[in-house]
């Protein structure tokens, strides 16, 4: 089999690349393994198996990342309306701590309003923020949390209807075939369990297993740490729904070391209702190797931090008695820039990786730009300094 783009990596950016480019006349692949049934069965698991992300209009802070997050938040609900898969809930966002007026970007000032604690807890009786400052910035439209499941099925849903072919499979290694078409070389793709296929270009959106497989030439090392971080789930009972009805998403600032989100409660998969807060640093353990990955997905975190963070959340949401607590473990790639990389290795492989904490924010405009970009389209990057999403690769030794 022969394709004309194969897209690696079948999560929240392969997928949505996927979508973008399975268009009339390109044959287009997506490879990635489906959700497995337990954490200590595969080699590769994801952080997008979850109920759960923050999602707006704007990032707040960050010029690029606010101009990423503006078009997918845009993007997502019209995916929403055009496959019929609910993917959002619209409950505001709200980020607090020390100093919030002066962090925002102007065009989040225009459409937040600025709260002291005092007038957070007007607005919401059940929150607290005092601890961590006293100016909040709210977004009380345009602002809230999706599915992340539900995101990568309406991706893959609207890129099967425009013909896209989806294989269930984990790619185990990918260069050049040494066949040629029309006198351009082929790219191989090799899988776990079936047969390689060839392809004129490969697009990798492996985030933090892009070389943990043989994915990139040999002689490359990329820039891109891999960090293991957690979430802790708080069970909300039946009879406290309705108070915390309204609560936002939110996000403090000013505290490195406690800096922390905040999702409202969520329904997931097992019918239960819970509030989720994670650390919004994620230097818990760097992680280097393949079995160091898979070794945190099935680890648990320290029972001191999920105290910490349990503890966080209680002081902020008030009135709260969890009826049980659970931890999920995850992993975040993150790049010295900050922001992904959406770049070409070889003019037959490219890559968009690099979520940096955001890859729900940013994964339906980071993935149109990688799928234009395979596709080589000139203007990919639109906006966007095509400089500022230049993959940075580290020299090895022997080149020095």
């Amino acid at each position: 089999m022969m394709y004309d783009v194969c897209i690696v990596g079948a999560g929240l950016w392969g997928s949505s690349a996927a979508r973008h480019a399975s268009l009339p006349g390109r044959k287009v692949c997506l490879i990635g393994p489906s959700e497995p049934q337990e954490k200590d069965r595969p080699d590769i698991f994801a952080s997008h198996y979850d109920a759960g992300r923050n999602v707006r209009k704007y990032h707040g802070y960050h010029h690029t990342r606010g101009s990423l997050t503006t078009k997918t938040f845009q993007s997502l609900l019209q995916l929403e309306a055009t496959t019929g898969v609910k993917l959002n809930t619209k409950a505001g966002f709200m980020l607090f701590g020390k100093d919030i007026r002066n962090i925002m970007v102007l065009s989040a000032k225009t459409e937040c309003l600025l709260l002291t604690a005092e007038g957070v807890c007007e607005r919401y009786p059940f929150l607290d923020t005092s601890r961590y400052g006293d100016t909040a910035m709210l977004l009380p439209v345009d602002a809230g949390h999706a599915n992340p499941r539900m995101i990568v099925r309406a991706q893959q849903k609207a890129a099967v209807l425009q013909g896209c072919d989806i294989i269930d499979d984990v790619v185990e290694s990918v260069g050049e075939s040494g066949d040629h078409t029309h006198g351009e070389p082929l790219m191989r793709v090799v899988m776990e369990k079936g047969r390689p296929l060839l392809a004129k270009k490969v697009l990798l959106c492996t985030g933090a297993f892009t070389q943990l497989k043989n994915l990139l030439p040999s002689s490359t090392k990329l820039d891109l740490e891999i960090h293991g971080t957690f979430t802790v789930k708080l069970e909300v009972g039946e009879g406290d729904l309705e108070k915390f009805r309204t609560m936002p998403t939110m996000a403090s600032h000013g505290d490195p070391e406690w800096d922390c989100y905040i999702l409202p409660p969520i329904k997931y998969p097992d019918g239960k209702h819970y509030m989720k807060i994670g650390p919004m640093n994620d230097d818990e353990r760097r992680l280097i190797t393949l079995e160091d990955v898979k070794g945190w997905f099935v680890s648990q975190p320290d029972p001191k931090l999920v105290k910490n963070y349990k503890d966080i959340l209680l002081a902020v949401v008030k009135g709260f008695n969890p009826v049980s607590v659970k931890t999920d473990m995850c992993v975040c790639s993150s790049t010295p820039t900050g922001l992904p990389y959406c770049d070409m290795v070889s003019p037959r492989l490219g890559l968009a990786v690099g979520g940096n904490g955001c890859g729900a924010m940013l994964s339906d405009e980071v993935g149109k730009m990688a799928a234009e970009m395979i596709a080589g389209a000139e203007n990919w990057n639109r906006d966007i300094p095509r400089e500022m999403l230049k993959a940075q690769f580290i020299t090895s030794l022997s080149n020095l």
